[in-house]
């Protein structure tokens, strides 16, 4: 059997045939045992040709009706008597939306089938068994297959783009250069590991890095601009959407691995998003240009030339910061291979796969999560008058006037959905007075500058005041002047922007301060103690929601114990607190929860401080979370019994003892999965923590 969907389709017209055309071959597949004695698939080949209906299109449709309200789905269909075995389906695409809007089961998928191969016998002569409908039925029952949901579209974005991405020929072209680039440095081929490696990769890299920028300045530098920023716009476009599909797919039942998926869009448009960034900061950092034409085999050029460049920093990095240990193989053609240790890359996917599971929200509970402050936070009057003070304007302005850049379309700043938009400065600003409610021209003008990244501060971090040889990726908080977080581009005497990088740059604000810090370090003497206080508010919370989560298993419970100073008079060791203390009498099951919120890490380097700071060098290094938490083992190990009998909780004596330890976080990071040395811990997210409770550390049968 083959489909065919009409090419003048348009819209959402195309997109609903297409799902109705995906829903009979694989309704068709699934229930293919079940038909061999339906007539019409007794011929040896069948074609659907899938069209709209002109009389019910989508452009008609305001909101989805109820798919009871369609006597047909199929609303007739023409049999080529030319050429046997090829129907023509004439299908309403509004029953189409109707019955996949928020579809729980197959029962629409099975009407489809099943009104299809009926309509076709029809105009053939033929009749279906009578009990054809009976066969499918526990088809229409099984979870849904096929599924759409209404979403509003809060972007001004175009709903389907096509990023520009390297092919595998550019990424062997790239390879060629730097090869050439290798070669040219004199560098003997052979195998080197840590200080030898990267005594040879950063020289390679920095050769690889002068030809990009050669290239660049060969270009004309308004066309860079717009092409990348535009470029970066339809990626975050397309990760969005990809990620958007899977959670949807929570709702219906898929073939395909969801984590797996969540993982390749991050991998496929994350990824070159970032080369994106990297070479539109890049340009915005040198005011050289030519009359070079960028065009597409141009760009992709210099995608390919980055995505070797950042994996040559990568490996430096990772030398560096001791994240592993690994090295470089130069081949007789000059050709660079980095490697690491044994098993790095399934310890990479190990751990993107529960980076997918925290962003798909599996064996989560919501109302567990501890989150930011409130958005109550944004608007008071404490956090707006410290803002005023250090900056001139209001956080939660500034915030509103990134979403009407998100919204730029449909605020006046464009005529159509468009991937980046333009206007000078003074239009900006008076767009803003005019949208947001209470902003005057004046602070609308220092939002607009503020949000600006500017030539000469891309190149230099805070609190130096000399410039980086290259834009610095390597560092995250000392970049003031991030595409990220001031999504506003000097091209000419406009200003132009991505609407779903501004979208982007206003969640990167608001959920940094909700979380308790700045984006970056600004340094800002007013704003920053106030922000420090919901990183303290935050830590508080995670403590009363551990202790609240264990109650709901056991009533022995204590949060912020600590028994040196309840029981001085036993002259315990000073070990601090716990910060909870669980025990099961009847499994003699004692648990011990270290709770702390750690500000995430977002390059490598910030990897190496997050563990260093959680492990230290070693277990009992002291500038370790671990060497607190070692004490409280030993202490707990040496005077268990005692312990239990001073808060009079019930001990077995028939049952072994058994002890846990648990560090509980809002988010759990690389090391927490791939810890630097062996460590007897849990590590477990917050929102899991009840689950993680009911499934792996207590027996199925006390759940009951």
């Amino acid at each position: 059997m083959t489909l065919e969907i009409s090419k003048n389709l348009h819209g959402d017209d195309a997109r609903l045939i297409d799902l109705f055309a995906q829903i009979i071959a694989d309704c068709s597949y699934r229930c293919g045992k079940l038909m061999p004695d339906v007539p019409l698939f007794w011929q040896p080949h069948i074609l659907f040709s899938c069209i709209a209906d002109s009389s019910s299109l989508a452009e008609s449709m305001d909101s989805p009706q109820s798919v009871d309200d369609f006597i047909h789905v199929v609303t007739s269909v023409e049999v080529d008597t030319k050429r046997p075995g090829q129907f023509c389906l004439h299908v309403d695409v509004r029953a189409v939306f109707a019955g996949l809007n928020a579809a729980k089961d197959g029962a629409f998928e099975v009407r489809c089938l099943i009104e299809t191969i009926k309509k076709c016998q029809a105009v053939c002569g033929l009749e279906l068994p009578e009990d054809f409908g009976q066969r499918l039925s526990h088809f229409a029952v099984e979870p849904a297959r096929y599924h759409l949901r209404i979403t509003p579209q809060n972007v001004d974005v175009p709903l389907y783009v096509d990023p520009i991405i390297p092919s595998p020929t550019d990424y062997k072209l790239a390879r060629k250069q730097l090869a050439a680039e290798i070669m040219a440095l004199g560098l003997t081929p052979g195998e080197y590991d840590l200080s030898d490696a990267k005594a040879r990769i950063d020289p390679a890299s920095a050769s690889l890095r002068l030809h990009i920028e050669k290239r660049l300045a060969s270009l004309n530098r308004h066309q860079l601009l717009q092409t990348f920023i535009e470029q970066h716009d339809a990626l975050l476009v397309a990760e969005r959407m990809k990620i958007q599909r899977v959670h949807q797919s929570l709702a219906h039942a898929v073939e395909y691995d969801r984590l797996n998926a969540v993982e390749s869009a991050r991998k496929e448009f994350g990824t070159m998003a970032r080369h994106y960034r990297y070479l539109l900061e890049k340009t915005i950092s040198s005011s050289a240009t030519s009359n070079g034409e960028v065009t597409e085999g141009i760009v992709r050029e210099l995608v390919g030339l980055v995505d070797w460049y950042m994996v040559l920093t990568g490996a430096s990095d990772t030398l560096h910061n001791g994240v592993d240990v690994g090295g470089v193989k130069i081949d007789e053609s000059y050709i660079p291979e980095i490697f690491y240790s044994e098993g790095y890359d399934n310890r990479e996917e190990a751990f993107l796969r529960e980076y997918a599971k925290s962003r798909l929200g599996l064996g989560a509970n919501d109302e567990d999560a501890v989150k930011g402050e409130s958005k109550d936070l944004l608007s008071s009057e404490r956090l707006k008058s410290a803002f005023m003070i250090d900056l001139g304007f209001d956080l939660q302005n500034m915030l509103t006037a990134l979403v009407v850049l998100s919204q730029a379309q449909r605020h006046g700043f464009g005529d159509e959905l468009a991937l980046s938009y333009a206007a000078p400065p003074g239009r900006i600003a008076q767009g803003l007075a005019d949208s947001i409610e209470g902003l005057d021209l004046a602070e609308a003008t220092k939002i607009t500058a503020f949000l600006t990244i500017t030539e000469a501060g891309v190149r230099r971090l805070s609190g130096r005041d000399v410039d980086e040889a290259d834009v610095p990726y390597w560092e995250h908080n000392k970049r003031i002047h991030r595409y990220a977080i001031r999504p506003l581009v000097l091209d000419g005497t406009d200003l132009r922007w991505g609407a779903e990088m501004a979208s982007r740059a206003m969640y990167n604000w608001m959920s940094a301060v909700q979380d308790g810090y700045l984006p970056a370090d600004f340094g800002w003497p007013n704003v920053e103690p106030v922000i420090r206080e919901v990183k303290e508010s935050i830590e508080k919370r995670l403590e009363v929601r551990t202790e609240e989560i264990f109650r709901r298993h056991t009533k022995f419970v204590l949060r912020g114990i600590d028994f040196f100073k309840r029981f001085r008079s036993e002259g315990f060791e000073d070990v601090g607190d716990f910060d909870v203390f669980a025990y099961w009498p009847d499994t003699n099951l004692l648990v011990t929860v270290e709770c702390k919120y750690n500000q995430p890490p977002f390059t490598v380097k910030d990897g190496r401080r997050l563990r260093d700071r959680i492990f230290g060098k070693a277990e009992n290094d002291r500038a370790g979370q671990f060497s607190r938490i070692l004490r409280r083992r030993q202490f707990l190990e040496q005077n268990r019994s005692k312990l239990l009998k001073l808060l009079t909780w019930p001990q077995s004596e028939t049952v072994s003892f058994r002890n846990f330890e648990l560090y509980v976080s809002r988010d759990v990071y690389y090391w927490m999965v791939h810890p630097p040395y062996p460590v007897p811990t849990q590590f477990v997210r917050i929102d899991t923590l009840d689950t993680w409770i009911k499934t792996e550390l207590i027996p199925p049968c006390l759940n009951d």
